[in-house]
């Protein structure tokens, strides 16, 4: 399978979606590495990098692997976007430009962006050609979306056609709405009206946790390609899963080495203690459900350094192999 967006010529067809505080480098780099089509930095203030904020500018780093830098940027004001985007090219050398209009964030919303923009569509019409005037022909720009605001208002293929006709490249539309949030059905009918209203790629989002959901989605659609979300976190394998047709076992040692190449890559990139830190919640997504996992992934939780996590990791790991664990009701659960 392939797609392309532009001139951009993809292998597979599943990307991973921008997630706020996951998304950094590391992350990206353990998915590409799994056959990952595409990865979304995290969202980016276009005010923030208009003002050369060094916290904000981070987010744009390249990963090692990382053929295609996709930058995700949010804001309300057209100059502010497009100054924006020349700055993730010029800086960051940004190969593509994602906008965020699909952010159900409150914060986000509060200052006119994320799908805030699907209730203004001449505004979010101007920023998509401010910006495209601005990267010019050789870095094509995307815009994330919502199925629409709520219920009574699911203006996604009007609104796909709007940014389209502004010159955007392709569309990526989370089939649900901004009431729904993550929850409840998704809307893939909605999607499908957008594929059919346009004649640029159209990305499926929303709800997709394996392999199987992939593929009914893109046979529901005739999406292009399928974005995937919180169904890669402690899971990369989904992308290697989705390219096979069909999900695959993964042997507990895999899963390991995965976990060790993660927190490896968190030291090289933020030093030990930023890594510890970040790599808690990670452990979490990667351990859950396996044997005995609720403890440790408690225990995670106190660590500081990554020889610490290196230790419970491999007394864990050993223990699994042994057969000295003991399962419980609360290896499912997402920690606290």
């Amino acid at each position: 399978m392939t797609f392309s967006i532009g001139s951009l010529r993809f292998d597979g067809a599943a990307v991973l979606a921008p997630l706020a505080a996951i998304t950094s480098v590391p992350f990206r780099q353990v998915c590409l590495e799994h056959g990952c089509s595409f990865a979304v930095t995290e969202m980016v203030a276009s005010e923030a990098l208009v003002r050369s904020i060094r916290a904000v500018e981070t987010r744009m780093d390249r990963a090692p692997g990382e053929r295609v830098l996709v930058v995700q940027l949010f804001g309300s004001d057209p100059d502010a976007m497009a100054k924006a985007a020349t700055i993730a090219i010029e800086k960051a050398g940004a190969t593509m430009i994602d906008v965020n209009m699909g952010c159900p964030v409150r914060k986000i919303l509060g200052c006119g962006a994320g799908v805030a923009l699907m209730r203004e569509p001449e505004r979010a019409e101007a920023i998509v050609r401010a910006m495209v005037s601005a990267c010019g022909d050789g870095v094509p720009v995307t815009v994330k979306m919502r199925a629409g605001w709520d219920d009574a208002d699911q203006n996604a293929p009007e609104f796909a056609k709007r940014v389209e006709g502004a010159g955007a490249r392709a569309v990526a539309v989370h089939a649900r709405t901004r009431e729904q949030v993550h929850a409840g059905k998704s809307r893939w009918d909605v999607v499908r009206e957008v594929k059919q209203a346009v004649s640029i790629p159209v990305i499926a989002n929303g709800g997709i946790r394996s392999a199987d959901d992939a593929s009914a989605v893109r046979k529901a659609t005739g999406c292009d390609a399928v974005m995937i979300g919180r169904g890669a976190l402690g899971n990369p394998w989904i992308f290697e899963a989705i390219a096979a047709g069909g999900a695959r076992d993964v042997p507990a040692a895999d899963r390991f080495a995965v976990i060790r190449r993660h927190l490896a890559l968190y030291v090289e990139y933020a030093g030990e203690r930023a890594a510890s830190l970040e790599m808690r919640k990670h452990l979490c997504w990667y351990l859950r459900g396996l044997p005995g996992s609720a403890m440790v992934r408690a225990k995670l939780q106190t660590m500081t350094s990554a020889v610490q996590i290196e230790e419970v990791i491999g007394a864990f790991e050993q223990a699994l192999g042994r057969g000295e664990v003991r399962p419980s009701g609360d290896d499912f659960h997402s920690m606290p």
